[in-house]
C-alpha cells in the first residue's frame, strides 16, 4: 500500500542540473560533429547541380552547333568608324543569347532585338530574366539579377559615347576563355616546359572582332563563329566553359575585397565594373592571364581560384576585351569546366600552367594531355 510520503516523493523526482548540464553538453557535442557533414551533403548536392547545369550548357552549344554548324558567336561589335579614329560602339552581343532556344527559354529569346545591345529599352525585360541555367548555386548570392551601371566615362571605354548605361539583367556564373596571354603564358607555363608561341592560342569560340559598317548597326549571330573541326587540339582536351563566379563582387582567395578608390588603377573597382557577369553580357569573356597568389595583381603564377578578376586595373578598365586574373570558383580546391565533347571535369586549382594553357588553346599542338 502506498502511503502519501512516497506518493509525494515520487512526484516530485525529476532530472538533477548535472544530468540536464549533461544532456546538452551531448547534444553539442553530436552538433558539432553532425554539422560538417550535412554542410558538406549540402555543398556535394550544390556541386552536383552546378555541373548539370555545365551539361545542359553544353548541349545547347551541341544543338546550335547541329542547326548552324558553327560554335557559337563569341562577340561581335559594330563601329559606324575604325577604333583607332574614334568609332563609336553601335552594337554588341554576347554568346548567352543565342542559346537561349536550345535552353527552353524561347519566350525570353522571342523578346530579345539582335539588332540593338542588350542594354536597349528595348531588351530590358529580356534581359532582366534570371535564368538558373547560367548559375553555380555555391556561390554565395541570393538573387540572381544584379543592376549594371557604367557612368559617362566608364562607357566611354567600351565606345559607347551615348552616355550612361544601367540596367538590370540575370547573373552568370561560367565564362568563355579567348586566349591565354600575360606571365602566366609567356612566363610561368613557359618556365615549367611549356614552349608554344604564335596566335594560334585561341580557345574554341576564337577571338573578339569588329566590323566597320558606317552608319548601320544590324548584327548577325554568326558572324564570328568557329566549328568543331577548328577544335584540332581535341574535343576532350579543350575546355569551352570555365567557372568564373559572382563577378558583381571582387573576390580574392575566398574573402570578398572592396574596392579603396573608385578608379580604374583600382583591381576592386575595375573588376567589378568590368566583370561581366551576366548572361546576357557582350563582356562575358576574357583572356586568362593569371594573378599573384594573394589576388590582388594580375599576369602572374596563379591560375585558379586567386580572383575573379575578368578585367584588370588600366585606363579602359572596362572594354569589349578584357585580360583578367584566374578562374574563380567555391567549391574547395578547383573549379568546374566543360570541355568542347560535352563532358563535365574539375580541375584542380593546382594544376600545372602548361596543362592550363593547353587546356585553353583549340589549335595549338598541345594535347592529348591525359588526365588532369
Amino acid at each position: 500500500m502506498l502511503t502519501r510520503t512516497s506518493v509525494s516523493r515520487r512526484r516530485d523526482r525529476g532530472f538533477t542540473l548535472i544530468e540536464l548540464l549533461v544532456v546538452i553538453a551531448i547534444i553539442a557535442i553530436l552538433i558539432a560533429l553532425l554539422l560538417p557533414a550535412v554542410q558538406q551533403a549540402r555543398e556535394a548536392a550544390r556541386r552536383t547541380q552546378c555541373k548539370n547545369h555545365l551539361k545542359q550548357l553544353g548541349l545547347a552549344f551541341h544543338n546550335y552547333h547541329d542547326v548552324y554548324t558553327t560554335w557559337m558567336i563569341l562577340r561581335h561589335a559594330t563601329l559606324d568608324a575604325p577604333a583607332a579614329s574614334g568609332g563609336r560602339l553601335l552594337n554588341t552581343q554576347g554568346w548567352g543569347i543565342g542559346l537561349l532556344p536550345y535552353l527552353e527559354q524561347n519566350a525570353v529569346h522571342d523578346m530579345y532585338n539582335y539588332n540593338v545591345p542588350p542594354w536597349n529599352p528595348v531588351n530590358l525585360a529580356a534581359v532582366a530574366v534570371p535564368i538558373s541555367v547560367f548559375n553555380c548555386p555555391t556561390a554565395p548570392r541570393s538573387v540572381n539579377v544584379i543592376d549594371i551601371n557604367y557612368d559617362a566615362g566608364t562607357a566611354a571605354a567600351i565606345a559607347w559615347l551615348d552616355g550612361p548605361i544601367s540596367y538590370r539583367a540575370g547573373t552568370c556564373d561560367y565564362i568563355v576563355t579567348e586566349k591565354s596571354v600575360g606571365n602566366f603564358r609567356g612566363t610561368f607555363a613557359n618556365q615549367a616546359g611549356y614552349f608554344q608561341t604564335g596566335n594560334r592560342n585561341e580557345g574554341p569560340l576564337g577571338e573578339f572582332g569588329t566590323t566597320v559598317v558606317a552608319g548601320q548597326n544590324l548584327f548577325t549571330d554568326r558572324v564570328m563563329s568557329t566549328s568543331i573541326r577548328d577544335v584540332r587540339d581535341g574535343t576532350s582536351n579543350t575546355m569551352m566553359l570555365q567557372e568564373m563566379a559572382y563577378r558583381e563582387q571582387f573576390y580574392a582567395n575566398g574573402k570578398p575585397v572592396g574596392p579603396t578608390t573608385n578608379a580604374s588603377t583600382d583591381i576592386a573597382w575595375a573588376s567589378m565594373a568590368g566583370g561581366g557577369g551576366t548572361w546576357s553580357s557582350p563582356f562575358n569573356t576574357f583572356r586568362h592571364q593569371g594573378s599573384s597568389f594573394d589576388g590582388l595583381i594580375n599576369s602572374g603564377p596563379c591560375g585558379i581560384n586567386c580572383n575573379n578578376s575578368r578585367t584588370g586595373p588600366g585606363a579602359t578598365a572596362v572594354s569589349l576585351t578584357g585580360s583578367g586574373g584566374t578562374y574563380y570558383s567555391f567549391h574547395t580546391g578547383g573549379i568546374q569546366v566543360l570541355m568542347c565533347d560535352g563532358t563535365v571535369r574539375f580541375l584542380n586549382e593546382n594544376i600545372a600552367a602548361p596543362a592550363l594553357v593547353a587546356l585553353i588553346s583549340r589549335d595549338e599542338g598541345d594535347g592529348p594531355l591525359g588526365e588532369f
